[in-house]
This record gives C-alpha cells, sequence and structure tokens, in this order.
C-alpha cells in the first residue's frame, strides 16, 4: 500500500473534487432609521460613511466536497476529517 495521497473524487461520477467551508458571518450596518413607509434602513448606508462592519469569520458551520465536473455539479457534506494546511512532502531517494 502506497503512503502518497490519493485524490479527492466525486461521489457519483468519479471526477475529482474540491473542498469548500461554509462559515457564518454578519454585516453590522450600524444606526437604523425607520423610513414613513415603514422599512427598517441603515442610517449611513454609505459604506465610505466608515459605519459598516462586515464579519465573516463566524466560525465554519459545514465542509462540503464539490465535484469539478460542470456536467455533474454534485455536492455532499464531508465526512473525513479537513485539514487547510498540506503535510510537508518528502522526495524519494533517488529523484
Amino acid at each position: 500500500m502506497s503512503d502518497r495521497p490519493r485524490p479527492l473524487t466525486c461521489t457519483r461520477c468519479g471526477s475529482p473534487a474540491a473542498v469548500a467551508e461554509d462559515t457564518a458571518g454578519f454585516i453590522d450596518w450600524g444606526p437604523a432609521v425607520v423610513g414613513n413607509d415603514g422599512v427598517v434602513r441603515p442610517r449611513y448606508p454609505d459604506p465610505r460613511d466608515g459605519y459598516q462592519t462586515v464579519v465573516s469569520d463566524g466560525g465554519i458551520t459545514r465542509t462540503r466536497a464539490c465535484c469539478t465536473s460542470r456536467e455533474c455539479g454534485h455536492q455532499w457534506t464531508l465526512r473525513r476529517r479537513f485539514e487547510p494546511t498540506a503535510p510537508a512532502v518528502t522526495e524519494e531517494p533517488g529523484r
């Protein structure tokens, strides 16, 4: 048995698969106002006003595997552990 990693493949068509992590995030719009029409809107809707805060790292909610074949497009929850850092690769002797 080889110690070399093998490609992650689609469970439907066998094409190579990629990994995507869904994250929780939010936008803090800052102070708000209620218009005459009853709709709540940001008091300072222009991002240049400096009141908006976008946070996209609210934690990982799901790790998905995604088929790279445009014809297939299958996605599924990755049940294996996912580590975003690659292990150190050592060259085989004689290479």
